[in-house]
């Protein structure tokens, strides 16, 4: 298969712009009024929105019942090769072990960009990384879906790094992806590279998938490329949530066909998957935490990660802010709250699995039966009890 890279002017240099804390003074933050916002109780520009409500300091996306911390490269979090700028996001007083997720920016921005989703997940008891591109201009589709793999592996270190306050934390099982523009689309190149993966959340993504045996040929300055979508060049299995702008088209013109709308419709219908488009919104519909944006994407995480059936239901429920709504995703009882082996008889047999699952750290929605999204002694305890109480 013939396959041709080749770097296209599909990007709007409006998007490039200075991380907010980058501006010093209210005069240079008040230049970018539809991304920062200043702070007279710190004299500090920060993004709009962005912050730490859950206890990491700043203004309100984070708005979950967690406190959180951080960890950066500075404190032993590993430099991935792949990627630039790692900060890791955990809550500090959660229940571990736990689930995580790593969000890349889009085309220009760098991962502070990414902040606020971060820590709006680690505000909800999640462990949340946000990385950047080692080239912030040039770094391709597919070289932003490496960076998001590979941040996976430094997420991995801290489960057993002496040193890190994540020692022994985490499931080792679930690790997410997100991003936003082309870190939404890098998303679905990391499924594709790695479909071990837990699930997506892709903020009003763009993709470019070249191959000239697939796609059209065309001619740009001489030089040949074959860029579209089909569901070929996008098969796999991990489970999506999309956010799209009812107008982004208008937006980003050249990225026709590669958009959000686009996504959806090209994944397999196997994979589960949602499309949220935003009314009459464009490129930054949801390049920022805030109403249903964070809590569809939120109750998504809850829904395929933790299993919660109440969360799964409330994604069959048609926002309001969607002028567009689409979902393929089967919200089905997963049973009885301790019948673990799913014979339809809470026993000694599933004290026994639920024991197992304690001793190998291991989790099943049906043995956790106080709903703290754990598997302990003390849903061991409770499983007990309904059976002597039975």
């Amino acid at each position: 298969m013939k396959k041709i890279l080749f770097s296209l002017p599909l990007v709007l240099t409006s998007f490039i712009y200075a991380a907010c804390s980058d501006l010093t003074s209210l005069s240079e933050c008040s230049a970018y009024p539809q991304y920062c916002e200043w702070n007279n109780d710190t004299g500090q520009c920060q993004e709009i929105g962005g912050g730490g409500g859950g206890g990491g300091g700043g203004g309100g996306s984070a708005d979950g019942p967690y406190q959180y911390s951080s960890i950066s490269e500075s404190d032993g979090l590993r430099n991935g090769p792949n990627y630039r700028d790692g900060v890791l996001y955990y809550p500090i007083d959660a229940t571990p072990p736990y689930k995580s997720i790593v969000f890349t920016p889009g085309f220009g921005g760098g991962s502070v960009y990414m902040s606020n989703w971060a820590e709006f997940f680690a505000s909800h008891g999640f462990v949340a990384m946000r990385i950047g591109p080692n080239d912030e201009i040039n770094d391709s589709h597919f070289m932003r879906g490496q960076g998001l793999v590979d941040a996976i592996e430094s997420i991995k270190l801290e489960n057993s790094r002496t040193n890190s306050p994540l020692n022994g934390m985490l499931d080792m099982n679930s690790f997410s992806v997100g991003g936003y523009s082309m870190g939404g689309g890098a998303s679905h190149d990391a499924a594709m590279i790695d479909n071990s993966i837990s699930a997506i959340i892709s903020l009003n993504p763009t993709v470019i998938f070249e191959d000239c045996d697939l796609c059209p040929a065309n001619n740009y300055d001489g030089e040949i490329y074959c860029i579209c979508m089909v569901p070929e060049l996008i098969n796999h299995p991990v489970p999506s949530f999309i956010f799209a702008g009812e107008v982004e088209l208008s937006e980003l013109s050249a990225y026709e066909g590669l958009l959000g709308q686009d996504i959806y419709a090209n994944l397999p219908g196997s994979t589960e998957k949602i499309l949220f488009e935003g009314a009459n919104s464009g490129h930054g519909f949801a390049e920022s935490p805030y109403g249903e944006v964070s809590q569809y994407a939120l109750n998504w995480l809850k829904h395929i990660l933790l299993d919660d059936n109440e969360a799964c239901e409330s994604l069959t429920q048609v926002p309001s802010l969607s002028s567009q709504y689409l979902t393929n995703i089967d919200c089905v009882d997963s049973g009885v709250s301790g019948d673990i082996n799913s014979d339809l008889i809470v026993n000694v047999q599933d004290v026994v699995l639920s024991v197992n699952l304690v001793l190998n750290s291991g989790y099943n929605p049906l043995a956790d039966l106080n709903s703290d999204a754990t598997v302990d002694v003390l849903d061991v305890i409770l499983l007990v009890n309904i059976i002597v109480g039975s």
